[in-house]
Protein backbone atom coordinates (compact mmCIF):
# COMPACT_ATOMS: atom_id res chain seq x y z
CA UNK A 1 0.00 0.00 0.00
CA UNK A 2 1.36 2.98 -1.24
CA UNK A 3 0.17 6.07 0.52
CA UNK A 4 0.34 9.41 -1.88
CA UNK A 5 1.22 12.40 0.04
CA UNK A 6 -0.94 15.92 -0.09
CA UNK A 7 0.68 17.98 -2.32
CA UNK A 8 1.81 21.26 -0.93
CA UNK A 9 -0.12 23.31 -3.16
CA UNK A 10 -3.54 21.52 -1.62
CA UNK A 11 -2.32 22.88 1.92
CA UNK A 12 -1.99 26.60 0.93
CA UNK A 13 -5.36 26.24 -0.49
CA UNK A 14 -7.21 25.66 2.54
CA UNK A 15 -5.32 28.52 4.86
CA UNK A 16 -6.59 30.90 1.84
CA UNK A 17 -8.25 34.01 3.48
CA UNK A 18 -6.77 34.03 7.08
CA UNK A 19 -3.79 36.40 6.91
CA UNK A 20 -6.58 39.15 5.65
CA UNK A 21 -8.55 38.12 8.80
CA UNK A 22 -6.08 38.83 10.85
CA UNK A 23 -5.11 42.43 8.84
CA UNK A 24 -8.60 43.40 9.71
CA UNK A 25 -8.60 42.66 13.40
CA UNK A 26 -5.42 44.49 13.82
CA UNK A 27 -6.55 47.44 11.82
CA UNK A 28 -9.78 47.55 13.93
CA UNK A 29 -7.59 47.51 16.78
CA UNK A 30 -6.00 49.78 15.80
CA UNK A 31 -8.52 52.41 15.14
CA UNK A 32 -9.80 51.87 18.29
CA UNK A 33 -6.88 52.48 20.20
CA UNK A 34 -6.65 56.00 18.10
CA UNK A 35 -10.27 57.22 18.72
CA UNK A 36 -9.31 56.40 22.45
CA UNK A 37 -6.28 58.44 22.48
CA UNK A 38 -7.95 61.47 20.73
CA UNK A 39 -10.76 61.18 23.14
CA UNK A 40 -8.70 61.86 26.12
CA UNK A 41 -6.48 64.05 24.40
CA UNK A 42 -9.75 66.16 24.38
CA UNK A 43 -10.44 65.90 27.91
CA UNK A 44 -7.30 66.85 28.56
CA UNK A 45 -7.37 69.95 26.40
CA UNK A 46 -10.57 71.17 28.40
CA UNK A 47 -9.01 70.35 31.72
CA UNK A 48 -6.19 72.42 30.77
CA UNK A 49 -8.21 75.85 30.00
CA UNK A 50 -10.75 75.18 33.10
CA UNK A 51 -6.78 74.98 34.83
CA UNK A 52 -5.97 77.90 33.16
CA UNK A 53 -8.76 80.06 34.37
CA UNK A 54 -8.38 79.19 38.30
CA UNK A 55 -4.87 80.33 37.70
CA UNK A 56 -5.99 83.36 36.17
CA UNK A 57 -8.77 84.22 38.87
CA UNK A 58 -5.84 83.66 41.75
CA UNK A 59 -3.48 86.07 39.68
CA UNK A 60 -6.09 88.42 39.80
CA UNK A 61 -6.78 88.54 43.24
CA UNK A 62 -3.05 88.72 44.12
CA UNK A 63 -2.80 91.67 41.70
CA UNK A 64 -6.22 93.35 43.23
CA UNK A 65 -4.27 92.94 46.46
CA UNK A 66 -1.16 94.45 45.59
CA UNK A 67 -3.17 97.63 44.56
CA UNK A 68 -4.85 98.02 47.50
CA UNK A 69 -1.14 97.84 49.66
CA UNK A 70 0.35 100.51 47.82
CA UNK A 71 -2.88 102.88 47.83
CA UNK A 72 -3.83 101.88 51.66
CA UNK A 73 -5.44 105.88 52.48
CA UNK A 74 -7.84 104.36 49.79
CA UNK A 75 -8.37 100.96 50.59
CA UNK A 76 -9.11 101.87 54.49
CA UNK A 77 -11.20 104.32 53.25
CA UNK A 78 -13.56 101.76 51.93
CA UNK A 79 -12.61 102.69 48.28
CA UNK A 80 -12.17 99.44 46.82
CA UNK A 81 -15.69 98.28 47.50
CA UNK A 82 -17.38 97.05 43.95
CA UNK A 83 -20.09 94.85 43.37
CA UNK A 84 -20.46 93.29 39.90
CA UNK A 85 -19.68 95.56 36.94
CA UNK A 86 -17.86 98.53 37.30
CA UNK A 87 -18.13 102.33 35.72
CA UNK A 88 -14.71 103.80 33.70
CA UNK A 89 -12.44 106.04 36.15
CA UNK A 90 -13.17 109.41 35.70
CA UNK A 91 -8.85 110.39 35.76
CA UNK A 92 -6.11 108.71 34.37
CA UNK A 93 -3.77 108.20 37.28
CA UNK A 94 -1.24 106.34 34.50
CA UNK A 95 -0.98 110.03 32.98
CA UNK A 96 -2.47 112.82 36.05
CA UNK A 97 -1.68 112.82 39.76
CA UNK A 98 -4.71 111.52 41.36
CA UNK A 99 -5.27 111.52 44.91
CA UNK A 100 -6.42 108.44 46.97
CA UNK A 101 -10.00 107.53 46.13
CA UNK A 102 -9.32 108.59 42.24
CA UNK A 103 -6.89 106.00 42.05
CA UNK A 104 -8.78 102.92 43.97
CA UNK A 105 -11.17 104.07 41.03
CA UNK A 106 -8.93 103.68 38.43
CA UNK A 107 -7.48 100.42 39.90
CA UNK A 108 -10.63 98.88 40.17
CA UNK A 109 -11.75 100.29 36.63
CA UNK A 110 -8.79 98.80 35.36
CA UNK A 111 -9.05 95.81 37.14
CA UNK A 112 -12.36 94.67 37.13
CA UNK A 113 -11.69 95.20 32.75
CA UNK A 114 -8.93 92.86 32.62
CA UNK A 115 -11.18 90.46 34.81
CA UNK A 116 -13.62 90.55 32.29
CA UNK A 117 -11.14 89.95 29.27
CA UNK A 118 -9.52 86.90 30.98
CA UNK A 119 -12.65 85.26 32.76
CA UNK A 120 -15.71 83.93 30.89
CA UNK A 121 -19.04 85.43 32.01
CA UNK A 122 -16.75 87.06 34.87
CA UNK A 123 -17.94 88.69 37.92
CA UNK A 124 -16.24 90.40 40.91
CA UNK A 125 -17.31 91.56 44.35
CA UNK A 126 -14.92 93.25 47.03
CA UNK A 127 -16.31 93.73 50.26
CA UNK A 128 -15.18 95.04 52.98
CA UNK A 129 -15.90 93.84 56.42
CA UNK A 130 -16.38 97.59 57.76
CA UNK A 131 -14.23 100.40 56.99
CA UNK A 132 -11.80 100.85 59.63
CA UNK A 133 -7.74 101.04 60.43
CA UNK A 134 -7.18 97.61 59.94
CA UNK A 135 -9.46 97.16 56.97
CA UNK A 136 -10.83 93.27 55.41
CA UNK A 137 -11.61 93.06 51.98
CA UNK A 138 -12.96 89.91 50.36
CA UNK A 139 -12.53 89.25 47.06
CA UNK A 140 -14.49 87.12 45.08
CA UNK A 141 -14.66 86.45 41.34
CA UNK A 142 -16.73 83.90 39.53
CA UNK A 143 -16.86 82.85 36.04
CA UNK A 144 -18.47 80.09 34.01
CA UNK A 145 -16.96 77.18 32.07
CA UNK A 146 -17.32 77.92 27.96
CA UNK A 147 -18.76 74.27 28.11
CA UNK A 148 -22.09 76.06 28.61
CA UNK A 149 -23.83 73.14 26.27
CA UNK A 150 -23.58 70.47 29.40
CA UNK A 151 -25.72 70.23 31.80
CA UNK A 152 -24.51 69.44 35.39
CA UNK A 153 -27.81 69.21 37.38
CA UNK A 154 -31.73 68.57 36.43
CA UNK A 155 -32.31 72.07 36.38
CA UNK A 156 -30.31 72.50 33.34
CA UNK A 157 -27.40 75.34 34.61
CA UNK A 158 -23.82 75.18 33.56
CA UNK A 159 -20.82 74.44 35.09
CA UNK A 160 -19.65 78.08 37.26
CA UNK A 161 -16.45 78.73 39.69
CA UNK A 162 -15.61 81.42 41.59
CA UNK A 163 -12.16 82.03 43.84
CA UNK A 164 -12.07 83.81 46.83
CA UNK A 165 -9.34 85.62 48.60
CA UNK A 166 -9.16 87.64 51.55
CA UNK A 167 -6.56 90.50 52.72
CA UNK A 168 -6.39 92.96 55.33
CA UNK A 169 -4.94 96.45 54.84
CA UNK A 170 -3.19 98.53 57.80
CA UNK A 171 -2.75 102.34 57.04
CA UNK A 172 0.05 102.24 59.31
CA UNK A 173 3.03 100.13 57.88
CA UNK A 174 4.89 99.18 60.60
CA UNK A 175 2.02 97.48 62.19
Amino acid sequence: MTGRRPSPIAGRRTQRGFSMLEILVTLFLITMWLLASAGVQSSSLQYSKAAQFRTQAVYLATELSERMQANTAGAVAGGYAISGTVATAGTDCTTAACSSDDLAAFDIAEWSARVTAMLPNASVTVTPAAVANPITYTIVIAWSDRRTDRAYSTTGTAESFSYTATRTIFDNPSL
